[in-house]
């Protein structure tokens, strides 16, 4: 995690940002030397991302060897304009964010019975609400999906979570932040202000 005595507070975070975010990024060094960003949806299992892929291709050619990954994960909010809090300089526009990056190792998932638990982890994210029958071994349904179908872990070496709400700014300047945020309600602004409240132990 970042630097920080609040250890406990860093890992809600971390899972709150895993959580909710829909698509991650993997980074890996590709044979030519070049790195690459591959988007992916995923699902934690505790500080453990797992995704799928083809049993095929660069991804798993690349991940068959054990390598060094990153992974990278983002919630974005609002754009601060810099005339907010200055008439003179550009350099007081910000943009408030969420973010956790993972250093780690990357592994293809040999065992069944984890491979079958992170496919039913994936797909409760992203189907919550159901309507399948479920991932087992025995099911029919899945016999191809099983077979075909690659599943990645990485174990995170070094996790940091980030995080810029202006939270070290003063209760005083994040009320009016939120306020501001409210009346001009454009995309992610209420969302954002929601956020900046909670923060502050304040209901709407």
């Amino acid at each position: 995690m970042t630097k920080t005595d609040d250890l406990s507070y860093l890992q809600e975070e971390f899972d709150t940002i895993v959580k909710a975010a829909l698509v991650g990024h993997v980074g890996i060094m590709t044979p030519d030397g070049y790195p690459r960003v591959v988007p992916m949806n995923f699902a934690a299992n505790g500080n453990n991302i797992y995704f799928h892929g083809g049993i095929h291709g660069e991804l798993f050619t690349v991940m068959s060897s054990s390598p060094k990954v990153t992974f990278s994960v983002d919630i974005p909010y609002s754009v601060i304009p810099s005339y907010w809090t200055s008439q003179i300089s550009a350099g007081a526009a910000t943009m408030l964010y969420k973010s956790v990056l993972i250093k780690g190792h990357g592994v293809i998932v040999d065992d069944s019975d984890e491979k079958i638990a992170a496919l039913r982890l994936i797909t409760e994210k992203y189907q919550p609400e159901g309507g399948y029958k479920p991932i087992t071994r025995d099911e029919p349904t899945y016999h191809s999906l099983l077979k075909g179908t690659a599943v990645y872990r990485i174990t995170p070496d070094r996790i940091d979570v980030r995080i810029n709400l202006r939270q070290k700014k003063s209760a005083n300047y994040r009320r009016k932040l939120f306020e501001r945020l409210e009346i001009r309600a454009q995309g992610p602004d209420l969302a954002t202000a929601d956020v900046i409240r909670s923060m502050l132990g304040e209901k709407e």
